[in-house]
């Protein structure tokens, strides 16, 4: 996959920021030497991390030139002191990179909990900084994970009258993973001559379809961080027509690297999609959908391939959305269990079973009569899940 973004280089190190000396590429770094415009969308944990809130101050006047993202600490829960490790090491890769500490977006990933080894960071700006080159995207997309089994990528190019624009989007994530929005980190970067009004625009509904549409544990991260920049190098992207296309785009990218998240999760070994339909509105869908794919039982069930469909219902019955029990219809795949809230004559269970070992399949819901509909992908609870909780920090 072609990685490169005109008007970007980017790199990675290995800061050692874990202290194992392992090696691992852990700190990265996204260099817009001309400047570009920015969006972003942040978590909705009120314990947001130090840099989450110094992002969403240096965003707000819409342009940015760097963006420094360490994995291994996520530098939250350190109150003051890690407000000011953010700063300081902001700080000297600005002076580096010769551009305004307010340009740099500090972002961290990993435990919560504890402070930076920022004497190891410093370090290692220099080398950061003397790495970057315009294909140094690979390199940064493996220093951002953490629990992940890869890195996760998509690009895009869209053909405008101007030309051809490109939109690449990197994005680590694999536990701690819930809507509001999802835990991850995601850089999306274009070519495209793009104001910061219309990227931000673009960027909260692509995110809400997508990030803000998986789970994986129910769990909210404290850094979640989505930035999208635009060099301006490519066509100017201003039409209607253009927007529209660029804005697809930059959907494709965003449910692209949700899925990847999703059959990223830890442990899990099927991707479900969860539709939800018939409800009174679509935040009451939502909330049915969300309750299904969050139900420790109901994602039991399909680590082990069961059809037990009681737990879906009642998943959706206790979620506070209004229901409907004689309206109830549920299908898996393309087996259909109720209708009317009475399971369905000749009902083969051996049907919904080979439906349920499938890599993905789709569970579907209907609860009620009205117009809500709703749409959430989550994935099954294996005993992995718990190993790699269980030794994240050892």
């Amino acid at each position: 996959m072609k990685l490169e973004v005109p008007g970007f280089k980017a790199a990675a190190v290995a800061a050692d920021i874990r202290g194992k000396g392992d090696g691992r590429l852990d700190l990265g770094l996204v260099f817009a030497g001309d400047g570009a415009s920015v969006a972003a969308v942040f978590t909705t944990n009120a314990v947001a991390a130090p840099p989450v809130a110094i992002c969403r101050e240096r965003v707000a006047d819409g342009t940015a030139r760097a963006i420094l993202v360490n994995s291994g600490n996520a530098n939250c829960m350190t109150l003051s002191q890690g407000r000011e490790d953010a700063l300081k090491l902001s700080g000297r890769i600005a002076g580096l990179l010769g551009v305004s500490e307010d340009d740099v977006l500090p972002c961290s990933t990993g435990v919560i909990g504890q402070r930076l080894p920022v004497g190891r960071m410093i370090d290692a700006l220099e080398p950061l900084v003397d790495g970057l080159s315009p294909d140094g995207i690979g390199s940064f997309s493996m220093a951002i994970l953490t629990t992940d089994t890869g890195p996760k990528r998509s690009s895009r190019e869209i053909s405008l009258d101007g030309g051809t624009v490109r939109v690449v989007g990197v994005a680590k994530g694999a536990g701690m993973i819930a809507p509001d929005m999802a835990t991850m980190l995601c850089y999306i970067l274009t070519d495209g001559a793009v104001d910061p009004g219309n990227l931000r625009d673009i960027l909260v509904p692509a995110v809400d379809r997508s990030f803000n549409a998986i789970t994986i544990d129910g769990d909210m991260s404290t850094n979640d961080t989505v930035i999208l920049m635009a060099s301006g190098k490519g066509p100017e992207v201003r039409e209607a027509s253009d927007l529209k296309l660029f804005a697809e785009a930059v959907s494709q990218v965003c449910e692209e690297l949700a899925d990847m998240i999703v059959a990223d999760g830890e442990g899990a070994t099927k991707v479900v999609t969860v539709r939800v339909s018939g409800a009174v509105h679509d935040d009451d869908a939502r909330r049915a959908a969300r309750s299904i794919a969050e139900s420790l039982l109901v994602k039991t069930a399909l680590a082990a391939a069961d059809p037990n469909w009681g737990r879906i219902a009642a998943a959706a019955g206790y979620s506070g959305a209004v229901i409907n029990p004689g309206r109830i219809a549920l299908s898996i795949g393309d087996v259909t269990v109720l209708e009317d809230g009475e399971i369905l004559g000749g009902y083969d269970e051996s049907e919904a079973v080979k439906v349920m070992k499938r890599d993905r399949y789709g569970i579907g819901i209907t609860i009620g009569d009205g117009p809500g509909t709703a749409t959430i992908k989550t994935c099954d609870l294996t005993e992995e899940y718990v190993r790699i909780n269980c030794e994240y920090r050892t």
